[in-house]
């Protein structure tokens, strides 16, 4: 009895993103190889490849993915990937079939070998309609293989169901086997549960990764493009830096051709034309003494450092004084053209 589905439409619903992560990084390394170590696959075939052990993985976590060297019933010999392990069988809880499922060259448009191994003290029962002494399966489902509406999950399940019905050796657990096996299963799914979660960890520690180079690779260009600007304002400065240098070295010229120069004196910079001018002068020069020196009283007598009589003789003598060359001033001061409105 050959068991079909529609092939696209199981492999569109199957969960993909819950399969280990270890088979999907096993098939994605084996796959990407190129050159002399490439599988003999088509280039086209090799996602369809991977889907498809990855499903069989997922439905039958007793599956597994692995490459070995397969021989041709010609004697040709090449490395070819296969999925092997253990299939439970619905007679009993303890048997298990042990299938090798080898993907030939031409898969997926042609079927794959299918290979029982069989535990010790154990044949192939004689003249079995599905399975021939060398451990070579042939059901309805490989002899009708059709691409892409069959695939390997159904498959596995169409073996599962005849080899059930018919299984290929005697079956004759013990109670103390049935025990084993059932102490076996609670293992082997504690370790399924186990890799399931650490499958999830180590997606969510990868796609942290992820971003984090994602971050790590913009950080990059804006250091980048902040190294280019301040090596455009380095060069930028040095360029002012050496213009600066110029201009030190023309103004150090100029000061050493011009050092030597006598300096003036303060008193000499102006100098009166005449005597009238030089009498000018000399009074404004003493009332601003005089100024001065009141105001340096005032300071003194706010703060208590000259008594206050002393001040008022002081400051009556400065005025007189100041009064005078005041006066004196205002004569010599030439007179003013008064403009008519």
């Amino acid at each position: 009895m050959a068991m079909t589905t529609n092939g696209p439409q199981l492999m569109a619903t199957i969960p993909w993103t819950s399969a280990t992560a270890a088979v999907h990084q096993f098939l994605t390394a084996a796959l990407s190889h190129r050159g002399a170590a490439a599988l003999p696959y088509a280039e086209d075939a090799r996602w369809t490849i991977h889907q498809h052990l990855a499903a069989l993985s997922h439905a039958f976590p007793t599956l597994r993915p692995t490459a070995g060297h397969f021989t041709h019933n010609d004697g040709r010999g090449a490395t070819l990937l296969r999925s092997e392990g253990t299939v439970p069988l619905a007679t009993s809880s303890s048997a298990c079939l042990s299938i090798s499922i080898w993907l030939l060259e031409a898969y997926p448009n042609l079927p794959p070998a299918v290979f029982l191994s069989f535990p010790p003290g154990t044949a192939v029962k004689p003249r079995h309609p599905l399975v021939d002494p060398s451990g070579s399966v042939s059901i309805p489902y490989l002899r009708s293989w059709i691409f892409p509406y069959y695939n390997l999950v159904d498959l596995v399940r169409s073996l599962a169901h005849l080899f059930s019905q018919d299984p290929p050796f005697a079956i004759s657990p013990s109670p103390i086997h049935d025990a084993k096996a059932r102490e076996t299963a609670k293992v082997v799914e504690a370790v399924q549960r186990h890799l399931a979660a650490a499958g999830k960890s180590h997606t969510a520690e990868m796609e942290a990764l992820l971003d984090t180079q994602t971050q790590l690779k913009r950080r990059k260009a804006e250091i980048a493009r902040g190294l280019t600007r301040l090596e455009e304002e380095k060069e930028l400065l040095e360029q002012q830096l050496q213009m600066l240098i110029m201009n030190c070295d023309v103004t150090e010229s100029w000061v050493a051709k011009n050092h030597r120069r006598p300096t003036a004196s303060l008193d000499g910079v102006f100098e009166p034309s005449n005597a009238h001018s030089r009498r000018a002068m000399e009074c404004v020069a003493a009332d601003m003494a005089a100024e001065d020196v009141m105001y340096v009283l005032d300071e003194a007598l706010r703060e208590g450092c000259v008594p206050l009589d002393a001040y008022l003789k002081s400051v009556r003598a400065m005025s007189r004084e100041q009064f005078f060359h005041r006066a004196i001033s205002a004569k010599l001061a030439p007179p003013q053209l008064e403009l008519d409105n």
